[in-house]
Order: C-alpha cells, then sequence, then structure tokens
C-alpha cells in the first residue's frame, strides 16, 4: 500500500492541480487592483480578441469549446462580468437559440486597467522558472490540451496547432 501510495502523490493531474491552484492565487493576487480574476482576464481577452474580426462573433457554444469547458460552466463564469457589465450576451441574429457574447466598452477598459498587472505576474513567473523552462511549460500545457480531444464532442486523432507545434519543439529538445 506504500508503494501505492507514493504513486498516487506523484498523479500528475494531482500535481498539475496544486500548480493551477498556486499560479492562480499568484495571478488573481496581483489582477486585485483591476477587480478581475485570472480566469475573467482571460475571458475577457478572449472575447476582445474575437470582436476584432465582427464577422466571428463567439457564442457560448464556441467559447465553451475553445476553453475546453463545459457551457454551463462557462455561463456562471461568464454571470459576474454581465452584472457588472463588462461583457453582454445577445441572441444570434441567425439562431435565436444561441446566445453571443461580447465584451462592452466598460470591460475593454477594465482588460486595458489589467493588461499591465497581467504582465508584471507573467514576469513573476517566468523570472521564478527562467524562460527556457517557461516555454518548455507553455509547450507541454499546449500538447497535454490536446489530450481530452476525442472525449467530449472533439474528434479523436485530430490535434490542435499549438499541440503539433509543441510535439515538434519537445521532439527537437529530446
Amino acid at each position: 500500500m506504500e508503494t501505492e501510495l507514493c504513486k498516487m502523490m506523484g498523479c500528475t493531474c494531482l500535481r498539475l492541480r496544486r500548480a493551477t491552484r498556486r499560479v492562480t492565487q499568484l495571478y488573481d493576487h496581483a489582477l486585485q487592483p483591476a477587480g478581475l480574476t485570472i480566469n475573467q482576464f482571460g475571458l475577457l481577452a478572449y472575447l476582445h480578441g474575437a470582436t476584432l474580426t465582427p464577422s466571428t462573433a463567439p457564442s457560448i457554444g464556441t467559447i465553451a469549446e475553445w476553453l475546453g469547458m463545459d457551457p454551463t460552466t462557462l455561463n456562471r463564469n461568464l454571470k459576474p462580468l454581465v452584472a457588472r457589465g463588462l461583457v453582454r450576451t445577445t441572441p444570434d441574429p441567425d439562431d435565436g437559440r444561441v446566445r453571443i457574447v461580447r465584451t462592452t466598452d466598460k470591460g475593454r477598459r477594465a482588460l486595458l486597467k489589467a493588461v499591465p498587472l497581467w504582465r508584471e505576474a507573467q514576469a513573476e513567473v517566468e523570472t521564478a522558472l527562467g524562460s527556457d523552462a517557461t516555454t518548455a511549460l507553455n509547450d507541454l500545457l499546449d500538447l497535454s490540451s490536446a489530450l481530452g480531444r476525442g472525449h467530449g464532442g472533439h474528434e479523436q486523432g485530430k490535434r490542435s496547432r499549438p499541440a503539433l507545434r509543441a510535439r515538434q519543439r519537445a521532439g527537437q529538445r529530446a
């Protein structure tokens, strides 16, 4: 049993979750003056990027798929942003059952205020890990994101471009 316990403590998932909690705390603390969490910052950044090409306004389903999360969870995460007037949802003009999500002017201002704070947190992580290790970690995270493909509606066997680039770079370093 002791050997099995040691193996469980080395579980990749548990280690990733512990690291994620710690890094999330660092970013959340850094973004506190802007009144955002890292999750909210990420949603605003994604939505802002999507609004730069207005013909591709993202739906709840599209955003959830891109983020690898359930639409119900995404709705729960969007509620505080909607309540604060940082994002708005509207029915899709082509399909009223689909809700389109966009940042508001207030949301764009909040994002702009948060970007320097995010940069500081990003620099802190890179300083702690080192530039090469940060790049390698990001490559591995891109690669690991492809692990879930084939489950939850994604086509099995297809890899995203970031995952392919990560595999290629990982192979170059091996």
